[in-house]
């Protein structure tokens, strides 16, 4: 089974910030039989913080700390890896085994061996029915999120300068012209302008569509929170968010050698990439 990466952010009730990473492949198998045992992994961050050294290296050496716990807990324990949760103070790693065999607690400390300065701790408990795996899948927003972190990255991969502010589109749709034209009045009291609006009666529901847009950078939180205004504004009007689009904003080297200056990335957007499989690397998120 190949992984299916998930990656959002997240604010607790506690209003505590953290970056969930969950593997998505397990959504319609889990849980799986006899795979019982949650086990985890927390390191503290503390100490990577407060040294400039360990701070300037901490990407690689977590990198390599997570790929090695997991290699090892697969090959021992035939464990498999769900995810990780990434606070300021603490990298949270977590896996499912069947019961009995090795403690993991001993095999992470011959991993952990090799970090001394690293506090950690090792726990254990039955979650048979995966109710921890549930708490990690994403919600209706933060599957937003996770499929912005899909659509930035593409975008960074291609050259684009996301601090870059520009225009940015998006397509909200609606079963009534009456809850299009109230929407549309909403998005303008929140500083968006009114692009188009189309009626497309061969779609069996949601059958008009408002594009809108607002300039700005395209910054993880800048988008996260765009898309959940606009979540929040379709649902308000018994609508539907579909996804946002933006112009390719390019390094001018890049620019030259694709022969190109500004080609329009107009993905209706988020739901093309809902279909496709994209491998998020295991070093996606910042960690300090």
């Amino acid at each position: 089974m190949g992984k299916q990466w998930d990656y959002f952010h997240r604010t607790t009730e506690r209003q505590e910030h953290m970056s969930v990473l969950v593997d998505a492949s397990y959504s319609g198998t889990a849980p799986l039989p006899g795979f019982s045992r949650l086990l985890s992994v927390v390191v503290n961050l503390y100490a990577i913080a407060s040294d400039k050294k360990e701070r300037e290296n901490a990407q690689s050496r977590l990198g390599l700390l997570e790929r090695r716990l997991d290699a090892l807990f697969s090959e021992r324990l035939q464990a498999v890896y769900i995810g990780r949760i990434n606070t300021e103070t603490r990298l949270e790693f977590y896996y499912y085994a069947k019961p009995g065999g090795e403690p993991h607690r001993r095999l992470a400390e011959s991993v952990l061996e090799a970090y001394p300065t690293y506090r950690w701790i090792a726990s254990e408990r039955d979650d048979a029915d995966w109710t921890f795996y549930a708490y990690l899948r994403p919600n209706e927003i933060e599957k937003l999120y996770a499929k912005n972190n899909i659509l930035l990255q593409s975008l960074s991969q291609k050259g684009d300068r996301l601090d870059i502010a520009r225009d940015v589109f998006h397509w909200l749709r609606f079963g009534s012209s009456e809850n299009m034209r109230n929407a549309a009045d909403s998005a303008k009291r929140l500083g968006y302008s009114v692009v188009n609006s189309d009626l497309d009666a061969d779609k069996p529901t949601y059958q008009h569509t408002l594009i809108i847009s607002k300039k700005h950078s395209l910054g993880v939180d800048a988008m996260n929170d765009s898309v959940k205004e606009l979540y929040d504004l379709t649902n308000t009007f018994a609508g539907k968010y579909e996804g946002w689009g933006t112009d390719l904003r390019q390094k001018l080297w890049r620019k030259l050698r694709n022969g190109m200056s500004g080609r329009r990335i107009a993905l209706a957007g988020l739901l093309l990439l809902a279909a496709v499989l994209i491998a998020v690397p295991l070093l996606m998120a910042k960690y300090i």
